[in-house]
């Protein structure tokens, strides 16, 4: 896929929605109003390839949402749909909307990538870098609530030689012993075409300043280049890194690859050698996939990633079962775990958050469509996620809350 010079040029001005240019398409027609009918019934599609159909939104607005076999009889009261909900963390019964599955998650104006995590009795959210008159590399805002956030301060507020301000991305934070790692995706200075690599930083505080390594992390240039870091600990307290090499560089069509290897026990090096995860294999992703995050649920293993150009109204989050972390991960559906909805164009870049109230899906939309087109640019969502025989699928439940601050999680550490 071609970019002409004069596109390109409105891109670099355009910000964190266009951050990462070696993922873009070209330039498309898109409509300022999106059909509702339509995206509702592609979403029903959707979820009828996961966690039960919705025969038509209007009913789906008032059906009672499924419960999980193992709590199912036939006198069921509303009662007892609570105590699902506040009892199961890992099968809670499904959302009743799909279609708008999201919670908004306050922050910046364009936000992209984000991560949760918990860290010094607080959430800490991370997004993407943004551009302006005064760039910032990696946003960091904190709560200890989830409601109420503080503004967002730069966690790297210098970046190593080799990459450029204003398009960093894609941040992973993680502790290792008492230091925490901070994982980022950067542009490479001076290199054609254009590609990008993952850095690595540290700091004794979760909201930095962190200090980069002087040289990239993975840095693959005859494979495109490397983007989308995500650690995952193995139940055995093993760490690994995944990540996404960048075979669709400057447009190309050549299919992409996710990847694991395991990292050291101080987060400061990789160990073996890589294994591959995931390459495109359904319609829905075209050739591209990308964003891989890993938890462990119930001794499976599942990897949450995006498929197809971030810049498109086919952007979808998928979900692959895994061996291990090592993998290799296959499909459990034909169809994207969330597509395009009432909420948003394009929902990807998603993370996965975990502690022993449940598991929840943080992500954003490429184009935001409520309250109303473009407005927020691009904000960041959450909903929760439940595991069932067929996967995970998108769940009803309450957000964290200030409780989840004084527990550990159930799968993998955090800091």
């Amino acid at each position: 896929m071609g970019k002409d010079d004069e596109g390109e040029a409105r891109r670099r001005t355009e910000g964190a929605r266009h951050h990462t240019r070696t993922r873009r398409a070209p330039a498309w027609a898109i409509l300022a109003v999106v059909a509702a009918a339509g995206l509702v019934g592609a979403v029903a599609a959707t979820w009828s390839g996961r966690a039960g159909a919705l025969e038509h939104p209007s009913a789906a607005r008032h059906a009672r949402p499924a419960r999980p076999a193992r709590h199912a009889h036939a006198r069921a009261t509303a009662h007892d749909v609570r105590a699902t909900v506040l009892a199961s963390t890992t099968t809670p019964p499904p959302t009743p909307a799909a279609w708008a599955p999201g919670t908004p998650v306050p922050g910046g104006a364009d936000e992209s990538d984000p991560f949760l995590t918990i860290a010094a009795g607080r959430y800490l959210l991370f997004t993407s870098g943004s551009t302006g008159s005064t760039p910032v590399d990696v946003p960091v805002s904190t709560s200890t609530d989830f409601v109420h956030w503080t503004p967002p301060v730069d966690a790297l507020p210098v970046l190593p030689v080799w990459a450029v301000s204003g398009f960093t991305w894609a941040p992973d934070v993680h502790r290792f012993g008492s230091l925490y790692a901070l994982y980022f995706t950067a542009v490479v200075a001076g290199y054609s075409p254009e590609s990008e690599c993952i850095g690595s930083a540290f700091s004794t505080s979760p909201t930095g300043p962190f200090t980069a390594q002087p040289t990239p992390f993975i840095c693959q240039l005859d494979q495109g280049g490397d983007i989308d870091p995500r650690v995952f600990v193995d139940s055995d307290g093993t760490p690994w890194m995944l990540w996404k090499t960048d075979q669709n560089v400057g447009g190309s069509n050549t299919p992409t690859r996710m990847w694991s290897q395991r990292l050291s026990p101080d987060g400061t090096r990789l160990l073996g050698s890589p294994s591959f995860l995931l390459t495109p294999d359904e319609p829905w992703q075209g050739t591209i996939v990308e964003a891989p995050d890993m938890v462990e649920v119930d001794g499976a293993y599942w990897v949450v990633y995006s498929a197809n150009w971030f810049n498109q109204p086919d952007y979808a989050v998928g979900a692959a079962r895994c061996a291990g972390p090592a993998g290799p991960c296959q499909d459990t559906s034909t169809v994207p775990l969330l597509a395009s909805n009432l909420q948003g164009q394009g929902p990807g870049e998603a993370s996965v958050f975990h502690d022993d109230a449940g598991v929840w899906m943080l992500y954003s939309p490429w184009r935001s469509l409520a309250p109303q087109p473009d407005i927020p640019a691009r904000p960041v969502y959450i909903t929760r996620l439940g595991f069932g025989p067929a996967g995970p699928y998108l769940a009803m439940g309450p957000l964290p809350s200030a409780a989840d601050l004084l527990t550990r999680p159930l799968w993998s550490p955090t800091p």
